[in-house]
């Protein structure tokens, strides 16, 4: 009939997705890498519960991920507020500060977690984590130690020990550490990218191969695992496959001068010049851009030496090794500043030699 509607009486009507639904939505969108879609639901979970504690976190803690720090600790501030009791604010907070590099407040916020929760293990490890920052070795392994006792089936407990373990040069402590690790969660791509790197220094260049494409195979856009990938086969003489690697790291969005350096050492191996002196290129603006922003000199010394000397620029390399003072590189940068001039040196940059005879490094410190 004229003027009657034409809906069906059983046409769906216009649903609101509840709070729980939304945070659901939020927290799915996130695992899955969509950071657009998770903030929008959290938003709109916002409207329905601006007060809410369990929303005012999981935006902050995106809005920390996604570098809009104001926002976020702002969110995580007012979590504080309403839910005084809640540590997860001050996991996040400490987690903030330390980047920022402001570790008293990043400690405050640690010990006020513990505080609240002594005898939760992810306490422990965090606080770990900030005292390992901090270069507190013996009390983060303390720390370390305590999270294992009360959560013995955690990984990432016996992860950070590990870590802590390799940094201290302690090898084949640290390696029962990862594969304790592994056997509780043989599907965890940071356990194998951690053990890589520990092989590598351990100069287990093949099984460091096999750890790094484990890694890659659970999560094929995580940079540092294809970065570690790339330098473990450069390592092994795989030049182009390596060069292969570390292009999707860069791609993936490492985009840091020692990526760089490595990619123009591994394209330059397979005789790929004008590709290799764009890397090298690349890497010096990069660290021209690191040394405007007040970055430490003697913390790009490695990658500078480098670059330079594959721009054909030898005399300003001869003068980053002349100013090195004894603590200017650690033994792993050493290693890898002295690794990467024999790959040159052997492609016939007589340079390098001359710029190895100048570290006068004894050939046990060679690891790659």
């Amino acid at each position: 009939m004229p003027g009657k509607s034409r809906k069906s009486k059983t046409s769906p009507k216009p649903t609101t997705l509840s709070l729980d639904k939304l945070l659901e939505k939020g927290d799915a969108c996130l695992e899955e890498g969509d950071m657009d879609e998770a903030e929008a639901a959290y938003a709109k979970a916002l409207a329905l519960a601006p007060q809410s504690p369990e929303v005012l976190v999981r935006l902050g803690a995106l809005l920390l991920d996604t570098e809009r720090y104001e926002e976020g600790v702002n969110y995580l501030r007012e979590v504080e507020r309403l839910s005084p009791e809640d540590v997860r604010p001050l996991h996040l907070l400490g987690a903030f500060y330390i980047e920022e590099g402001e570790f008293d407040l990043a400690e405050e916020y640690f010990k006020r977690a513990l505080k609240l929760e002594p005898n939760e293990g992810l306490s422990h490890y965090n606080y770990g984590n900030f005292l390992s920052e901090a270069g507190r070795l013996p009390e983060a392994e303390v720390a370390y130690r305590r999270a294992i006792e009360l959560g013995p089936e955690e990984p990432l407990h016996y992860l950070g020990l590990g870590g802590l373990l390799a940094d201290m040069e302690k090898y084949d402590e640290a390696l029962k550490q990862f594969q304790i690790a592994l056997e509780l969660d043989p599907d965890d791509p940071r356990i194998y990218l951690d053990l890589g790197d520990l092989l590598m220094a351990m100069e287990q260049t093949k099984e460091a191969l096999e750890a790094y494409r484990e890694s890659v195979a659970i999560d094929p856009h995580n940079p540092l695992a294809r970065y570690g990938l790339g330098a473990a086969l450069l390592a092994d003489g795989e030049a182009v496959a390596a060069a292969r690697e570390l292009k999707d790291a860069i791609a993936d969005g490492l985009e840091v001068p020692l990526a760089f350096v490595k990619l123009g050492v591994a394209l330059r191996m397979a005789n790929k010049l004008d590709e290799s002196r764009e890397a090298f290129q690349q890497a010096c603006e990069l660290l021209e851009e690191e040394r405007s922003s007040g970055a430490e000199i003697g913390d790009m010394c490695y990658e500078e030496t480098i670059a330079l000397l594959g721009l054909g620029r030898a005399s300003a390399a001869h003068e980053v090794v002349d100013n090195l003072r004894a603590d200017d590189l650690d033994p792993q940068a050493v290693a890898e500043l002295s690794a990467d001039l024999r790959r040159l040196a052997t492609l016939g940059l007589e340079e390098a030699n001359e710029l190895l005879r100048k570290l006068r490094l004894p050939p046990k410190e060679l690891i790659h």
